[in-house]
């Protein structure tokens, strides 16, 4: 082969199959993380709505054991009363659930709130009084999520008996379209659609009829809903067993989230292609101009073309044309060396950093080791000194400082408020601010050269502020920084949310919602927890049973509203006489129990002495007049 092709060739090598690869890493890079994404937030939509269909199915249960305690409603079913029985429902004021009473002959003597479902057009359901039956195998079954309760008189002996059944009553949720509006507040821009089998049946996509088809098997694809073209995950609604309904998530399609933008492709082709016809023309010419052996030139050849990118520069000893070409190859190298070196230690590091927010937000809870977590990942990902992140108070009129690193005599309880400060600034607006001369006069900043600071923003809504302060390096933040801290904030933004979301619906589940104590699944839960301390350790333990006397008679009196007044003042002074350690919940009812631990039987006996003083001595609800309050 003649030295002119030999240098045509090398030249097209050199150049051209490193600008390939690297854009084919890229491009693979890019896809695979966009796809990441689009399951990501598939993944969050559809875990939003679970939360939120719990939450309403812990409401039916409630709806549900407050009627079947309901002395009204009792009454008027052992009267066999279905006015009555209607009225009762109607004073619930339930808008959203659907109320049912059925008699034990399954006749419906009585329904209130949500009655008038809307599916999807040409969906039909069965009737009310066949999706009350028990143990009803209808398709229409899995579009109504229900809780029941038989309903029995008071002391009638046995209680199981079908002679001491009075009726059912029932407190549903219909899976409608309007249900699913409700359920996908929570879930960004994600759809959802309610299937059974192929066939949607409910969806707060507008243009979707029962005519549509899904597929029907579970899993993440993409397809057309209604016309457009989507990204879709199915997953079963429940974890029922033999449930046919099925819940499907979309968001509309882009060449983005199909990982390949084709114009973009059709771009970088046409680009290696213009490379490759001047880096031929380029090597041709210089071809004709090279009378020498060109050993240093071929040296750096062979080493980019092996992709020995580390090594140090050697040093080019020849002069003219060829010697500098080599020098510039040599060049080309050490940066083309670095440029890799900065592209995967770029890539390497976001990666560690969204996989530990991954791990930590699937292994914990923990709303501070979650911020220490996020706030390490942002100060490695930038190369910071130091780093803040701040939360808006419920009130959201400032910011608290609930995490820091690299700061010195800083108290993470700090408060600044919204709109002062670069921070406070950051979070009225909701714009990302970066500060490249010696920052630090604005309120609770600390001193720094430079500072970038951003949003943490979930659907839009400001959550807090993310801070960084001083480059490693000792240049300034960038826009660039801004951008690239921007994107891991909405990442970061979405996982505290989700913790925050856990937080309050894991209090909001053992929690007695009238009284404000434990609720009788946290009792449960803290005595088995007590029973076995005491057990291991040899330690005492005292449980006291509590109940209010003639309850039923300030109920019966003054109504039940003056009735759920005394319970509420009752617990204020039973939680007021008791240690941090003990544990007051509401057994059901009336009735309450106090867990004592390390109390002795005359431990308990005083402390019993004490409570009965101190809810005896005074009335209850002294504007009631001449009751005298109720007796414990």
């Amino acid at each position: 082969m003649s030295l002119r092709a030999r240098l045509t060739l090398f030249f097209v090598i050199i150049v051209v199959l490193p600008v390939t690869a690297v854009t084919a890493y890229g491009w693979q890079a890019v896809a695979r993380s966009t796809q990441r994404q689009v399951r990501s937030e598939l993944e969050l939509a559809r875990r939003s709505a679970t939360v939120a269909l719990t939450a309403r199915a812990e409401r039916a249960h409630e709806a549900v054991a407050g009627l079947a305690r309901d002395p009204a409603l009792l009454e008027a079913m052992s009267a066999g009363d279905a006015h009555r029985v209607r009225a009762v429902l109607r004073r619930q004021g339930a808008t959203d659930l659907l109320l049912a009473v059925t008699a034990p002959d399954h006749r419906v003597l009585g329904r209130a709130g949500h009655t008038n479902p809307g599916f999807l057009p040409g969906v039909r359901r069965a009737p009310l009084g066949m999706l009350l039956a028990p143990r009803q195998r209808v398709r229409s079954w899995p579009m109504l999520q229900r809780q029941s309760a038989d309903l029995r008189p008071r002391g009638c002996s046995p209680a199981g008996s079908r002679r001491c059944l009075l009726g059912t009553v029932t407190a549903g949720i219909w899976m409608d379209s309007q249900e699913l509006q409700r359920l996908a507040r929570g879930t960004l821009d994600a759809d959802l659609t309610l299937v059974i089998g192929d066939t949607p049946v409910a969806s707060t996509i507008g243009r979707l009829t029962a005519d549509d088809r899904v597929p029907a098997a579970d899993g993440t694809r993409r397809g057309k809903l209604a016309g457009r073209q989507v990204v879709m995950a199915t997953e079963p609604l429940t974890s029922k067993v033999g449930e046919q309904a099925r819940l499907l998530v979309s968001i509309p399609a882009t060449p983005t989230t199909a990982g390949i933008d084709s114009r973009l492709l059709a771009i970088v082709l046409l680009g290696l292609v213009v490379v490759c016809l001047v880096a031929t023309l380029l090597g041709s010419v210089l071809a004709r101009l090279v009378s020498r052996p060109l050993g240093e030139l071929a040296a750096q050849a062979r080493a980019i073309a092996r992709g020995d990118f580390a090594s140090p520069p050697t040093g080019i000893r020849s002069g003219g044309e060829i010697g500098e070409l080599a020098r510039a190859f040599e060049r080309m190298r050490v940066e083309l060396g670095e440029y890799l070196s900065a592209l995967r230690s770029s890539r390497d590091e976001l990666a560690r950093s969204m996989n530990r927010i991954g791990e930590t937000l699937s292994s914990t809870h923990d709303l501070p080791k979650l911020l220490a977590v996020v706030l390490e990942a942002a100060v490695q990902a930038r190369r910071a000194k130091a780093g803040s992140l701040l939360l808006l108070t419920p009130d959201r009129t400032a910011l608290v400082r609930e995490a820091t690193h690299g700061l010195t005599q800083r108290d993470p309880a700090e408060r600044i408020p919204v709109g002062q400060g670069v921070a406070g600034t950051v979070a009225a607006n909701g714009r990302a601010m970066v500060l490249a001369s010696p920052a630090g006069n604005g309120a609770g900043e600390p001193a720094a050269t430079t500072q970038v600071s951003v949003p943490l923003l979930a659907q839009g809504r400001v959550l807090g502020v993310l801070s960084l302060y001083d480059r490693e390096d000792g240049e300034p933040f960038t826009l660039a920084d801004a951008e690239a801290l921007t994107a891991f904030a909405v990442q970061a933004a979405v996982a505290i949310e989700n913790v925050q979301l856990h937080a309050e619906a894991e209090r909001l589940s053992v929690t007695d919602p009238l009284t404000g104590a434990w609720n009788y699944r946290y009792f449960e839960r803290r005595f088995e927890q007590e029973i076995e301390r005491s057990r291991r350790f040899g330690r005492v333990l005292a449980l006291l049973m509590l109940d209010i006397d003639h309850f039923k008679l300030v109920n019966d009196r003054f109504g039940h509203q003056r009735g759920d007044e005394v319970l509420v003042e009752f617990r204020n002074r039973v939680t007021g006489s008791v240690r941090d350690i003990d544990t007051f919940a509401r057994y059901g009812g009336e009735e309450f129990v106090l867990i004592l631990p390390e109390t002795n039987l005359e431990g308990g006996l005083a402390v019993a002495e004490k409570l009965r003083v101190a809810t005896h001595r005074t009335p209850f609800c002294a504007d009631i007049g001449g009751a005298g309050g109720a007796q414990v």
